[in-house]
């Protein structure tokens, strides 16, 4: 930072306005004339004005806080243990060297907001970002690509996928060519996902392919295994089963050799829920039994969806007291948990809890109940997410159900409304 901007920087870090910063030295006029760049300050003042503020006069050489913050940026791009990041924080936090400086106070701040999204601190993260808007002008050009990038981070995390996508179109336009390999692989892999959940499949395709090409000559495993499953995803939207399998199948192999819960969950989910799709449900609960051996307890909402696609598979394939088994289970983890239609506040939360009462209405045959639920709870939530095979799914079942009842009409109408939502799947995908 030149002077000007450097007194502008503390002047507002310390929330102090130009008539009381330039009281008693100069005038305000020539106070905003010197922060704006336009005259440099006789040494006189600025000595008045680096006293006021209690700064020294010139910004001091500090390479161990440049270590520092660059260190703490590289643990946070590739995060694999949420405790060993959290023991370098607490380690950092703190530390006069992240704030002997401008620029590494002000590149600390901006990895504090990935720091919070990762540890799940939200709270802190909006507050952070809030607080680091008013400092924008004095950003370079990659801490203000990062701020973007990491608003895009908020933003997905709260679920917000249209918004996310945009900041992170933002942030590549902006991205500066210094910028790693590294880097702008992880920015490629978020437009990727962010584009999956906005169901713009040939976007997420393009940037998943070009984040995986960079992973693949950086050598990073755990998002290779990551990239293989959306691109998965991708190829199962466009209909190829056989390479959405294939890139599924990669992952697998991959991800085995990991041995990351999470990622092995991930991906032994998706494919059972693939199979699940394509109608083949032995595999479909192979595969989605599987992955609940690397989900832990703390993950209801998880454990719940895959208890579901176990039960429509089972319920699919005639096996009624082994559907009723998982459901048993389920009610265990709800009961336990002390969930409620109105507990959760995650929309995935909300969405594996309605579709888990709809399937234990259904396979009971509390038909009242499961019309009920279908039309009032979990429509509206598969509405919102654009679900509209899982909306095809169940209104066809309803549908079965109004047929049994011999209410011919409805069911004709609802089956009609089975098939569009299948429809607008192929449509969409």
């Amino acid at each position: 930072m030149d002077t000007g901007m450097r007194l502008k920087y503390h002047r507002l870090k310390q929330k102090i306005s130009l008539e009381e910063f330039s009281s008693g030295i100069l005038s305000p006029r020539e106070l905003k004339k010197i922060e704006s760049g336009v005259k440099d300050p006789d040494l006189k003042d600025l000595e008045s004005l680096c006293k006021k503020l209690a700064i020294p006069l010139a910004p001091k050489d500090n390479p161990i806080g440049k270590v520092l913050v660059k260190n703490f940026k590289n643990s946070l791009l590739h995060p694999q243990n949420k405790a060993e990041i959290m023991e370098q924080y607490n380690d950092i936090q703190g530390h006069p060297l992240l704030h002997a400086d401008e620029d590494v106070e002000l590149e600390y701040s901006i990895q504090q907001i990935r720091y919070f999204i990762i540890t799940g601190d939200l709270d802190s993260a909006e507050e952070k970002i809030k607080e680091m808007e008013r400092f924008r002008e004095f950003m370079n050009q990659e801490q203000f690509y990062l701020f973007h990038k990491y608003n895009g981070n908020y933003n997905y995390i709260l679920n917000d996928f249209e918004k996310a996508l945009k900041t992170y179109l933002v942030a590549e336009k902006i991205a500066p060519n210094t910028i790693s390999a590294s880097e702008l692989g992880d920015l490629y892999y978020s437009i990727g996902i962010s584009s999956t959940k906005c169901r713009e499949t040939e976007k997420a395709f393009k940037y998943t392919e070009m984040a995986l090409k960079i992973y693949q000559q950086e050598f990073i495993p755990k998002r290779i295994v990551e990239c293989h499953l959306n691109i998965a995803i991708t190829h199962q939207h466009f209909g190829n089963f056989k390479m959405s399998m294939d890139h599924y199948k990669n992952a697998l192999t991959i991800g085995n050799k990991l041995e990351i819960d999470i990622l092995r969950f991930t991906t032994e989910y998706n494919i059972g829920y693939a199979y699940f799709l394509f109608q083949n449900y032995e595999l479909a609960i192979a595969h989605t039994e599987n992955s609940l051996n690397y989900i832990h307890p703390e993950y209801p909402a998880d454990i719940l969806i895959s208890y579901c696609v176990i039960i429509k598979s089972n319920y699919e394939l005639g096996n009624y007291e082994v559907a009723k088994k998982w459901l048993k289970k389920g009610l265990h983890i709800v009961e336990n948990k002390k969930i409620s239609i109105n507990s959760p506040t995650n929309q995935a939360f909300k969405e594996a809890y309605i579709e888990f009462i709809c399937l234990d209405h259904l396979v009971n045959k509390n038909y009242e109940e499961f019309e009920n639920y279908v039309l009032h709870q979990l429509l509206p939530s598969l509405v919102a997410t654009e679900n509209f095979f899982e909306m095809g799914y169940f209104l066809e079942h309803l549908g079965d159900v109004y047929y049994q009842q011999k209410k011919y009409k409805q069911s004709a109408e609802i089956l009609t409304e089975a098939r569009k939502a299948y429809r607008n799947t192929t449509i969409l995908y």
